[in-house]
């Protein structure tokens, strides 16, 4: 079954996204703490990974460059999922990781859509697998 990451520190987020998600006939790894996102991730292999920005104890930017020392050659799309707009300066810097930023709210249906646009791309593509 694909799966899919969720990173958020609002319990509430997670659960109705996880929730939407599995009915879409997805496995959700959910997690509200960013370093244990970081800790656990590179082992499960998500499609994408969906991500707050406004999270402790590290922002969702911080888990960005975390992120991309762990294993520089995996290519998993993230989505910023947040209520707070990325400034220019960051929308270049982590160009080559954010495939997409979304604000919040957004409805779950919605976001279903674009998440089945983007795993189903990686089919057959060895960098998404």
């Amino acid at each position: 079954m694909t799966a899919i990451a969720i990173i958020d520190d609002d319990p509430y987020i997670v659960e109705i996204f996880a929730l939407t998600f599995e009915r879409g006939g997805y496995s959700v790894f959910s997690y509200t703490d960013p370093m244990h996102a970081l800790k656990n991730l590179p082992s499960q292999n998500p499609c994408v990974i969906i991500l707050d920005l406004m999270m402790t104890p590290i922002t969702g930017l911080q888990f960005l460059d975390r992120w991309k020392t762990l294993d520089p050659h995996r290519s998993i799309p993230v989505i910023i999922l947040s209520a707070w707009d990325v400034s220019p300066q960051d929308r270049e810097k982590y160009a080559g990781l954010v495939t997409r930023i979304i604000r919040k709210p957004v409805l779950p249906k919605v976001l279903l859509e674009i998440i089945g646009e983007l795993c189903h791309a990686g089919e057959g593509n060895e960098a998404l697998q």
